[in-house]
């Protein structure tokens, strides 16, 4: 038998190079045996474990994929995750704005009906639409809801001033320069209504006793109450006020007054004559009744005459330009060869003799009204007592008082008071009045209302001053030449006038010195030099609203209009 080989133990002994290819091949396979078989060779002879019941997925590489088709995160650019996020949220920010916000409810509203988009305010009185979010209020007339309108402000200046012959004891007028507040007095609130909002009315009387000193029953009637029957309806509808609806209101407060006088006064047969202005942003509503005149100005010097007398023409009126270009300056005339009519009017307050069923001739209260919408070429206007309007020659007269008047409103009419007395000569109980309107300031026509920030007023101004007391002043001595003041006020401001038409012709203010050293009424007169008529830096307050008013409207060096205090009437000069 052959011998078994004894264990092998140690390293085998090296061989010398020289070894042949044949024992080298039997190295490699005995280095082989003792190594044993790879592991995936183990796998692979073995088979599939019967253990594993799931399907073995095959990796990219295996299944003859492509690499980056397989990735996780296949398709992305390789962009910085914060990035990615911070786009993310961009996006959610965009889709958030793009969608509808929540709609909040306003404070205080109730829906009208359950699932509806109306709201309602009881305490408001205000409508809310849900699907706009605007503000309605109810129109009574169109029976349909209208949007609540927010006032506007218009850039325009409005200045007004009125003078009276002392004898008009039958002239009545009235000036509301905000007419807001006086709707806050009567607990009524307008401020729906466009910026400016004012009122001015001139009641000329007739028929009524001036000699027992009582005036006219009926222009003191329409004083007081026309404006009781117009704020109720202006505060009645807080939406847009169209023309048509302002027309609409003027007619009926002077239809409806007319009815109260004949109520209160069955007995009286005064009556009057009246001109009323409402100013509303910028439009201008003008309503007449009788033949008080109403002139509108141009800034081109022309003068045009607003609305016919309605009245029967006067027998001692120039037959002259009895037409013009717009038609007859009155609304009826006498036939040849008939007798003159028992009253001239044709249109009036009151006179209730000639307002029953049977009455020849029948008068009418229902007025004539035009309303304009403000534009730069519109200087001002004027409403003109009827005999003062004829005496100084209609409308070329007032376009040559607007222009030398240079905006003052008080000079203007009093220029038209003193023009018809000195023409006249004798005034006796004749309506001699005026109210005259100047507009600064005025917007392009098609511009809208606008919300401008006011400018702030100087804390202080410095002023000169010359002052004129009267009968009706709080003091009466004029405490520069100790003695006691006679003059009535028409008498004070037709010398101030005098003396403002002097200044205006004098641009380095020489001649204001000189007058206020020679009638000046207050001891401010007794300084030297530059100084003569300086009251110093004046506060607002310290004379009074109508003071500051037009101190603190004045530029430096300029001149103001005829101002009324309690002290008297005063020409005001801002040096600083």
């Amino acid at each position: 038998g052959v011998l078994a080989h004894p264990p092998f133990h140690g390293r085998p002994r090296a061989r010398s190079h020289g070894t042949s290819a044949g024992s080298s091949t039997g190295s490699q396979a005995m280095s082989r045996g003792m190594s044993g078989p790879k592991p995936y060779e183990i796998r692979g002879a073995l088979g599939v474990d019967p253990k594993i019941n799931s399907e073995v997925a095959p990796t990219a590489s295996q299944a003859g994929g492509r690499y980056w088709e397989d990735k996780c995160n296949a398709g992305y650019s390789g962009t910085p995750l914060w990035k990615l996020q911070a786009e993310r949220a961009q996006q959610e920010q965009e889709a958030a704005a793009s969608r509808p916000a929540a709609v909040k409810i306003p404070e205080g509203f109730k829906p009208v009906e359950k699932g509806g988009a109306w709201y309602y305010s009881e305490k408001r009185q205000v409508y809310w639409k849900a699907t706009d979010g605007k503000m309605y209020v109810w129109d009574s007339v169109a029976q349909r809801h209208r949007q609540l309108h927010e006032a506007g402000t218009y850039e325009l200046r409005v200045a007004v001033g009125s003078c009276f012959h002392e004898k008009a004891v039958q002239v009545k007028h009235v000036l509301v320069k905000d007419l807001a507040k006086a709707g806050q007095a009567l607990r009524l609130s307008i401020e729906h209504l466009d910026r400016p909002c004012a009122l001015y009315a001139l009641y000329e009387g007739h028929r009524g006793s001036s000699t027992t000193g009582t005036g006219n029953v009926c222009a003191e009637f329409c004083v007081k109450h026309l404006h009781q029957k117009l704020l109720p309806k202006l505060a009645a509808f807080r939406g847009y006020w169209e023309d048509q609806r302002l027309e609409t209101a003027m007619k009926e407060s002077f239809e409806e007054l007319d009815v109260d006088f004949a109520e209160k006064h069955p007995n009286v047969v005064d009556g009057c004559c009246a001109t009323v202005a409402l100013i509303t942003g910028g439009r201008l509503v003008i309503a007449t009744l009788g033949d008080v005149g109403c002139v509108l100005c141009m800034r081109s010097g022309e003068a045009i005459e607003l609305v016919r007398a309605h009245a029967i023409k006067d027998p001692d009126d120039d037959d002259e330009d009895d037409e013009d270009d717009e038609g007859p300056r009155y609304e009826a005339r006498v036939p040849a060869g008939s007798p003159p009519p028992p009253i001239r009017w044709t249109r009036a307050f009151g006179n209730l003799d000639f307002k029953r069923p049977d009455s020849v001739p029948k008068l009418a209260a229902t007025p004539e009204i035009k309303v304009l919408q403000l534009q730069h070429k519109h200087h001002g206007f004027a409403f003109i007592c009827r005999a003062l309007y004829n005496a100084i020659g209609r409308n070329v007269a007032v376009s040559t008082v607007f222009k030398r008047s240079a905006g003052r409103p008080r000079m203007a009419s009093g220029a038209l008071v003193d023009a018809a007395v000195q023409w006249l000569g004798q005034v006796g109980d004749l309506g001699l009045g005026s109210i005259v309107v100047f507009f600064d300031r005025i917007e392009a026509p098609d511009a809208p209302p606008q919300k401008r920030p006011r400018k702030e007023d100087p804390s202080q101004v410095r002023l000169r001053h010359i002052l004129l007391k009267h009968r009706e002043c709080k003091s009466t001595i004029d405490k520069v030449r100790n003695k006691q003041v006679k003059r009535t006020r028409g008498e004070a401001e037709r010398t101030l006038r005098a003396v403002l038409e002097e200044c205006e012709g004098d641009p380095e203010r020489r001649a204001f010195a000189a007058r206020c050293k020679d009638i000046s009424e207050c001891q401010s007169c007794l300084k030297a030099g530059d100084l003569v008529g300086d009251l110093g830096w004046v506060k607002p307050g310290k004379f009074g609203q109508a003071f500051d008013d037009a101190a603190f409207a004045l530029q430096v060096g300029q001149l103001s209009d005829l101002v009324d205090t309690d002290q008297g009437v005063h020409i005001i000069m801002r040096t600083a």
